[in-house]
């Protein structure tokens, strides 16, 4: 027997937080860590060590940033996921903000933004605004480190599926973007199904992201006032983005003066 329940709170991260790291299973947060230290070594010079990774979910890169020396702070729009990470990194301050609305002045030497979460920033002038909050939140010589697609390069396939077993349910999660080849806006849907015992639930959800293109984001960077490196999307290198691909990791600098 098939049921599908509406959930709980209308949100997919709330009603099923719990699970969320059982689905991120896949996701190499100590490899994307290290990268951000090497970034960091490579390019900050503000002198600090204050660190905030924005879209935080439940934590998992906030402790391994605290494990590398950094006194860590984390943001999201969740306060399910929050109560995650304030369970796994009990030293770290947490906010309870949307991306492009957090006002801090000077206070962070690295702030990252990983799994293209920046993208939740919609539409292009909320986007923009995080772009503007994040420099006026880094100190002078502070580096913005975070993941991003060109709209010109994203695939509208099947997406990605995981499949486990918890306990004595399994469980099913898939997620997908859509780009309608046009326009700023990037869907992003979710399916997660759990079944026990003969019963299942399936959850669906769909998130509007922004789709730009790298000139588009460069541009911005520039207006916020960074200074902008473009590497290619490899976590075990510092490689210059070479022109061509559609996945990059942007390293934005706040300039000393």
């Amino acid at each position: 027997m098939t049921v599908a329940p509406k959930p709980r709170s209308g949100n997919i991260y709330a009603d099923l937080a719990g699970y969320y790291d059982l689905f991120c299973a896949e996701v190499d947060y100590a490899e994307q860590c290290a990268f951000a230290r090497r970034v960091f070594n490579t390019f900050a010079c503000s002198g600090g060590m204050d660190y905030l990774d924005l879209a935080c979910g439940s934590g998992q890169h906030l402790l391994v940033m605290q494990d590398y020396g950094f006194a860590a702070q984390g943001l999201d729009n969740s306060s399910e996921m929050l109560a995650l990470a304030a369970q796994r990194c009990p030293a770290a301050q947490l906010h309870l903000c949307d991306l492009a609305a957090f006002e801090q002045q000077g206070s962070f030497d690295l702030i990252t933004c990983f799994l293209y979460s920046i993208h939740y920033s919609h539409p292009l002038a909320a986007l923009e605004q995080t772009l503007q909050r994040s420099f006026a939140a880094l100190k002078p010589g502070g580096i913005l480190l975070f993941n991003t697609v060109d709209a010109r390069g994203i695939q509208n396939d099947a997406g990605i599926s995981t499949s486990l077993k918890h306990d004595d349910a399994q469980l099913g999660f898939r997620s997908a973007w859509h780009y309608r080849g046009e326009g700023e806006v990037l869907d992003l849907k979710l399916e997660i199904s759990r079944s026990c015992n003969g019963q299942s639930e399936q959850w669906q959800d769909a998130h509007v992201m922004t789709a730009l293109t790298f000139s588009q984001l460069q541009a911005m960077l520039a207006e916020a006032g960074f200074v902008v490196q473009m590497l290619e999307h490899d976590y075990s290198v510092l490689q210059q983005w070479n022109g061509a691909s559609f996945n990059a990791l942007v390293v934005a600098t706040k300039p000393l003066a």
